[in-house]
C-alpha cells in the first residue's frame, strides 16, 4: 500500500475499533538498525528497570510490570533513531490534517522483556496526565515463533485480541480506552513503545 492509503486503514480501524494491527509502516532496514541499536545498549548494560506511574509517583513493581527500558532522545542523532521518529512524524502529520487530533508530541522508549518477564493489564493514561492520545507500538523480533510469549492483549468490551510481537508489526490504539498486557515471555521480546500526545 502507499503512505496515504496506510494512513486511511489506520485511520478506518481506530474509528471502528479503537485500535489497528499493521504492518510495513516503517521499512525494515530501518527495524534491523533500531534492534542493532537496542542489543546494543543491552549488552552495555544501559537498560533500565521500568516504572509504573509518573513523577514522584513512579516506582519499580515487578509483580506488575518486569521489563526493561531505554528512553530514545526526541532530538536523537543516531540515523535510525531519526528515520522512525521521520515516519512517526509523517503518520500523525497525516492524523492531524484529516481528522484534527492536535497531536503535537511523542515520547518512545526501546523495550525488552527477557525470559519470564510481563506486563499486567493496565491502561496507558496516568491518573494525574490526560496527554497520552495513542499508544504505538513497532516489534523487533524477526525470528519469533509460536510458543515464544510475549504476546499482547487488548481487551475489549467483551473480547479479548491477542497480537503476536512479529518483526514489522506496529499496533497503535486509544491510551485512554483499552487495557492491555504482554503475558509471560519465553525469548527476549523486542520493541520500540511510546505514545503520541
Amino acid at each position: 500500500m502507499t503512505p496515504v492509503a496506510t494512513y486511511e486503514h489506520i485511520i478506518d480501524e481506530l474509528a471502528t475499533k479503537d485500535y489497528v494491527v499493521v504492518d510495513g509502516l516503517i521499512e525494515p532496514e530501518i527495524l534491523f538498525e533500531l534492534k542493532t541499536e537496542l542489543l546494543n545498549k543491552h549488552s552495555e548494560e544501559e537498560l533500565k528497570r521500568a516504572e509504573i506511574g509518573n513523577g514522584a509517583n513512579s516506582s519499580v513493581n515487578d509483580l506488575i510490570r518486569s521489563d526493561k527500558i531505554s528512553w530514545i532522545d526526541t532530538h536523537s542523532k543516531v540515523p535510525c533513531e531519526q528515520a522512525y521518529y521521520q515516519a512517526v512524524h509523517a503518520f500523525y502529520s497525516y492524523l492531524n490534517r484529516t481528522c484534527f487530533t492536535g497531536i503535537s508530541d511523542f515520547e518512545f522508549h526501546y523495550a525488552c522483556y527477557e525470559k519470564g518477564t510481563f506486563y499486567q493489564k493496565h491502561l496507558d493514561r496516568f491518573k494525574n496526565d490526560s496527554n497520552r492520545k495513542f499508544s504505538f507500538i513497532t516489534y523487533l523480533n524477526d525470528s519469533w515463533q509460536q510458543g515464544d510469549g510475549g504476546e499482547l492483549k487488548l481487551h475489549l468490551d467483551g473480547e479479548v485480541i491477542e497480537v503476536e510481537p512479529i518483526f514489522g508489526k506496529t499496533v497503535i490504539f486509544k491510551s485512554h480506552l483499552i487495557e492491555h498486557e504482554v503475558v509471560e515471555n519465553h525469548q527476549q521480546r523486542l520493541s520500540v513503545t511510546g505514545w503520541l500526545k
